[in-house]
């Protein structure tokens, strides 16, 4: 049996996205979950949408903080309420599509005795490009799940997977330190493993800087087009209208 844990989720101003993450997080997860939402933009019309889920722990935190520097601070404020050992911080955007999905990883966490257990990929789509999916594929056969030092990346927030206890014993703060590298962690249980594109996009999927984009905070055309066609392929595929029916938006 899975532990119980707590899944930490900072939330700004995404009520369309953020409702297909945290249905898939009540519909798949199959262990004992505390869900945390940490509001930063609290009392808005975006934020009724979080009433839609009374299971959740709901924080509101009305920060003039933007960007990441928000989200870091959404985690602190999110662990500091934590009842669990066992956390998973993840992103507003982050979509599962796999029953269980929880019991498996954490269940993985456990056995191994990992300190963390992430991805340094900004991207999980199983709806990619086939061109893409082939070059995911090289890169799945050389990947590295071990990596020790902090050249190796950073860790992902949309999904990670450690403790409270790692955490509070590194006298790690994201507000003030940040991203999590590999060497943060050498030595600590038996330190990270990470997971590569094709291993994450089995179970879930998330694309980089949607809260940004759908909030204003960033406009570059290249990339409202790359997720416009990817929301697109989301919202289109059969797998999507099948688990997910009755709360897709429109079109």
């Amino acid at each position: 049996m899975t532990p119980s844990h707590s899944l930490i989720i900072p939330y700004f101003r995404t009520p369309e996205i953020t409702r297909l993450a945290l249905h898939s997080i009540f519909k798949f997860c199959r262990g004992n979950a505390e869900v945390i939402v940490v509001d930063n933009d609290p009392g808005g019309a975006e934020s009724k949408m979080l009433d839609e889920f009374p299971k959740l722990k709901r924080i509101n935190n009305p920060t003039q903080t933007r960007g990441s520097a928000a989200n870091f601070e959404a985690l602190d404020i999110g662990l500091r309420h934590a009842t669990n050992d066992l956390v998973g911080l993840l992103h507003s955007d982050t979509i599962f599509l796999q029953d269980g999905w929880d019991v498996e990883w954490f269940g993985h966490l456990e056995r191994h005795n990992l300190a963390a257990l992430s991805t340094f990929e900004r991207e999980a789509n199983p709806f990619r490009p086939l061109r893409k999916k082939a070059g995911d594929w090289w890169r799945h056969l050389r990947h590295n799940p071990r990596p020790v030092s902090a050249s190796a990346g950073k860790l992902m927030f949309f999904w990670l997977l450690t403790r409270k206890s790692i955490l509070q014993d590194m006298n790690f703060v994201f507000a003030r330190d940040g991203h999590i590298t590999p060497d943060r962690l050498a030595g600590r249980r038996n330190g990270l493993e990470v997971l590569s594109c094709v291993q994450i996009s089995r179970f879930m999927w998330h694309t980089s800087n949607i809260t940004s984009i759908l909030t204003g905070q960033m406009d570059d055309p290249s990339l409202v087009k790359s997720f416009q066609t990817k929301r697109r392929q989301l919202l289109d595929h059969p797998l999507i209208r099948e688990k997910f029916g009755d709360v897709l938006p429109g079109k």
